[in-house]
């Protein structure tokens, strides 16, 4: 996969940018929940979250904290689903749920191949993680 670098740091083609009432408290919740890194940040106007990175393997997620944002826990609809690879499902999602993510399906067997589990984070966003099957 090709990747793109700028400013110090290497993206790949896609990167989710995803949108937060509380940009920090999203910050410490992917990284405690999930597993992300946090790469960079900076504030924005009226000390919200203006823009920060986070990392997790190869994958690369944007996150910032606009003004008049309604969370999808807000609108009462999940507005975005992000699909993610990890070594171990079932130990990620005992992370996960330890963490405080609101689970809507736990670990199973695919029949497409992987095992996955499905859960919201603290704004309503949903995440899926799962892993090839052996």
């Amino acid at each position: 996969m090709p990747e793109y670098a700028y400013a110090g740091n290497t993206y790949p083609t896609v990167c989710p940018y995803l949108y937060y009432q509380d940009g920090f408290a999203a910050l410490e919740f992917l990284t405690a929940a999930f597993g992300f890194r946090e790469r960079m940040r900076s504030e924005g106007q009226g000390g919200a979250l203006g823009h920060a990175e986070m990392e997790l393997g190869d994958a690369v997620i944007m996150l910032a904290s606009p003004p008049d944002h309604k969370s999808p826990a807000q609108l009462g609809q999940v507005t975005i689903g992000i699909y993610v690879h990890v070594d171990d499902v079932d130990a990620h999602y005992e992370r996960a749920k330890a963490a405080g993510a609101f689970v809507q399906d736990e670990p199973a067997d695919m029949p497409y191949g992987v095992r996955s589990y499905g859960v919201r984070d603290p704004e309503g966003h949903q995440w899926w993680f799962s892993q090839p099957r052996g």
